[in-house]
């Protein structure tokens, strides 16, 4: 005889397994904190694929330090140590990005739309971002225009 799980348990059990297999990472951060360390990785991407354009790669340079900050600030180490966490999660995440490209390409290609939609609530905030914008659920057709133009050839370039 098989044990089943009830139907009405099934979702928890689920989200208890993924919550599970995602390890002491999981635990030690806020999504917040795990969705801007990847979008920093994000815009890695942007801006060596994009180092010929002064304007962009200045503009994805400041989104960049932005979620370091943000990512910084979450795990409550604002002091100058907190730079080389970042760049060794960084540097995995790229890992990561470039290891399982073939396979992950478009959900790499939403990231970058996502992570671009974020990055315009804080760039639109001026200099010194004041708030953190809620991680975005639904998407501005112009961000979702922008980066899905951006985006891709990125990501092809990249990880060429």
């Amino acid at each position: 005889m098989r044990f089943r799980f009830p139907a009405c348990r099934l979702p928890r059990f689920a989200a208890l397994a993924l919550l599970l297999a995602a390890g002491p990472a999981m635990a030690d951060e806020s999504r917040i904190a795990t969705q801007a360390i990847r979008c920093s990785a994000v815009f890695a991407v942007f801006i060596d694929a994009n180092a010929g354009d002064a304007t962009l790669s200045a503009k994805f340079q400041k989104a960049q330090r932005i979620f370091d900050e943000v990512y910084a600030n979450e795990r409550r180490n604002k002091s100058a140590e907190a730079g080389p966490e970042i760049a060794g999660k960084r540097a995995s995440l790229l890992k990561e990005f470039r290891d399982n490209f073939k396979e992950r390409e478009p959900y790499l290609h939403e990231e970058g739309v996502l992570c671009g939609a974020w990055a315009e609530g804080f760039l639109a905030q001026g200099e010194n971002w004041a708030f953190i914008p809620v991680i975005p659920k639904v998407i501005a057709q112009s961000a979702r225009e922008e980066y899905t133009r951006i985006g891709p050839p990125s990501f092809t370039r990249w990880a060429k």
